[in-house]
């Protein structure tokens, strides 16, 4: 429950997933004034009555929807209600079905819509060849239902004949199965989709990925969108990617990984990666990642663990153009080479990834390189706010230079760069220490108090000059006034 709850706030924060389905805003409207059957062709007759559905749900004829939702429905209509909305000529491109509390799905009618949504029901039962008369279906969303390994069966997606695939649903490319209780899928679970392209399974407590699921996804080669996130996974297995060439996305938020997994050797076409919310406590040396030249988007994110981003870290990832490393309480440390690489062709020459967008906000860091980045003022986006920033003399860089780009890119965020340290420069702007051209103070050459410097500046010198005055005084005197001067004889040896 812990971790459900905190992967809700997670996708709050983020703001969006990559997982989601169209979504459709429903305008009220009644059937008689917004449809008939030449409504598309700029022309009004009376000759066509309300249909029967349209009276319980929301038809939507500019939005082609049709909203059945929290309507509380026990169950589905029957064939013959499904049938007069048909030969009414009601042109639907959305069906929406959520949240009625529906046990079961029959089979439907033949029906041309694109989306049809059956989330936030108590689906435990779907019958064999459901959706076998829905061939223009892109998107079928069964998210937040009772499904289980027992009742997700393959005979579900079969569709029509074809002599070139084994009963396919011809254009179904996204599958959201997310918040069922799933804890391992049909190996042949998928054989009946052939153009698959997304697929969640986010918030299903499968706790490991076994043979069977491994093999299931796996064999999706048109896979492009995979969310595996909030699933209590402690590993990914090593091969899991190894046939997925198509696989551009992937999210593995909230889950139990405590490191970077191997199984990314495989997913050489990613291009956008969240390992937020997993017990990482530290992201170092070059053999962490690997090299996914095509990567662009890495979140590592709301790790309470993260610690330390060292030396290499993300050295491999050469197309990396974003990468957000935010509400990190516990990290320190980020190395000035995190992103840095020697060239492959010339040691002597060092080589950045085209950043673009840098979000290090709500960590616990103090210092910041100048050498992190090759370009500071190619970046459209510089979040650094909350952090304790000690401004010492190896933080001036970041007073005349960064916080201009900061300014010019991002100007809401600029007020919030705070020093922490010392404590004379404690809770003071950034953007303040810029406006008054005030320089910060090396802390390893100079103390808290500059007048307590000053001060003993004065004593130590003074004491200096009496001590010196005394030991030449005591040294004419002769032996440090231990031995009296007195005649002295010559002895000469003949």
């Amino acid at each position: 429950m812990k971790i459900l709850v905190k992967c809700s706030i997670l996708a709050i924060c983020l703001g969006s997933s990559v997982g989601a389905v169209d979504k459709e805003v429903i305008r009220n409207s009644t059937w008689d004034e917004k449809y008939n059957s030449n409504a598309y062709n700029g022309k009004r007759t009376s000759n066509k009555k309300p249909n029967p559905l349209c009276s319980v749900c929301t038809c939507n004829a500019q939005e082609r929807t049709f909203d059945c939702s929290s309507k509380k429905l026990n169950k589905l209509f029957n064939m013959s209600g499904w049938t007069t909305l048909n030969d009414s000529g009601v042109t639907i491109e959305t069906m929406i079905l959520s949240r009625n509390g529906i046990p079961e799905v029959p089979q439907f009618p033949k029906f041309n819509f694109r989306v049809l949504n059956l989330s936030f029901n108590d689906i435990s039962v779907i019958a064999r060849k459901a959706f076998y008369y829905l061939d223009d279906m892109e998107v079928l969303d069964l998210s937040h239902n009772m499904l289980n390994l027992k009742t997700l069966r393959t005979e579900i997606f079969e569709g029509s004949y074809t002599s070139d695939e084994y009963l396919p649903m011809k254009k179904l490319r996204v599958l959201l199965l997310g918040n069922n209780n799933l804890n391992s899928l049909n190996p042949n679970m998928f054989e009946h989709l052939p153009v698959l392209e997304e697929l969640s399974l986010k918030d299903n407590m499968f706790k490991i990925i076994d043979q069977m699921t491994e093999f299931a996804i796996g064999h999706i080669m048109t896979l492009r969108v995979l969310d595996l996130s909030c699933m209590e996974l402690l590993e990914i297995p090593k091969f899991m990617f190894y046939s997925l060439l198509k696989l551009q996305y992937l999210n593995l938020a909230g889950n139990l990984l405590t490191s970077v997994p191997g199984a990314l050797d495989y997913a050489i076409n990613l291009k956008w990666l969240s390992l937020d919310e997993n017990p990482i406590e530290s992201v170092q040396g070059e053999s962490v990642f690997p090299a996914i030249k095509t990567l662009e988007y890495l979140s590592v994110s709301y790790i309470t663990t993260l610690k330390v981003i060292g030396r290499g870290a993300f050295s491999k990832l050469e197309g990396l153009k974003e990468i957000h490393v935010c509400y990190n309480p516990g990290l320190t440390h980020l190395h000035e080479e995190a992103f840095s690489r020697v060239d492959a062709y010339n040691q002597n020459q060092t080589e950045w990834p085209p950043m673009k967008q840098l979000y290090i906000n709500s960590n616990n860091l103090s210092k910041l390189d100048t050498q992190l980045l090759a370009r500071w003022d190619d970046m459209e986006v510089i979040d650094i706010r909350y952090n304790p920033w000690s401004c010492d003399c190896d933080s001036q860089w970041m007073v005349e230079t960064l916080l201009a780009i900061v300014e010019e890119t991002s100007p809401r965020i600029k007020n919030n760069i705070v020093c922490a340290a010392p404590d004379q420069m404690k809770g003071l702007s950034m953007v303040d220490l810029k406006r008054k051209h005030s320089f910060v103070h090396c802390l390893d050459n100079l103390p808290e108090n500059d007048d307590a410097l000053l001060i003993g500046w004065l004593i130590g010198i003074l004491v200096g000059i009496f001590l010196a005055a005394t030991a030449i005084l005591i040294y004419r005197r002769g032996s440090f006034g231990l031995v009296r001067r007195g005649p002295q004889a010559l002895y000469v040896r003949v």
